[in-house]
């Protein structure tokens, strides 16, 4: 079986075989026209004043919901903090009656201060930890 690997050459190139149709670009805009279904026109719909709103008015709920959320939050925070201070200044008023307290008596310079955190680091090996962690990674 032979094939042809030039069939264009096969075609005759002075016949245009696509031929146009009498005055098809004159009417072709009016046709297309006549096929296209009528538009149809709705009024617009009015939309009421609490649709506009509605968003606006939940989000500043919600931000009204928060601010108070968090007001609760902090001033519970701050009652739940306050009462274990209470507890521990009485109990040291209790157990100081007669006696001096044992913090007013303590006398540390803050060179020995730092000096005994370093030795807290140092034997905790969390200098060690931190430096390998931080600097040789």
């Amino acid at each position: 079986m032979k094939t042809k690997f030039n069939k264009l050459e096969e075609i005759d190139k002075s016949n245009n075989p696509f031929k146009v149709p009498d005055n098809y670009f004159a009417q072709f805009n009016e046709e297309i026209m006549n096929r296209l279904p009528e538009k149809e026109f709705f009024a617009p719909k009015t939309v009421p004043l609490w649709e506009k709103v509605k968003p606006w008015v939940y989000l500043a709920a919600m931000f009204i919901g928060m601010y108070v959320t968090i007001n609760f939050l902090i001033s519970r925070g701050d009652n739940i903090g306050s009462e274990p201070q209470a507890l521990v200044s009485e109990q040291l008023s209790a157990s100081s009656k007669g006696t001096e307290n044992y913090w007013s008596t303590v006398q540390i310079s803050e060179e020995e201060f730092y000096q005994y955190l370093e030795d807290q680091l140092v034997d905790e090996v969390y200098f060690d930890y931190m430096y390998n962690h931080f600097y040789l990674n």
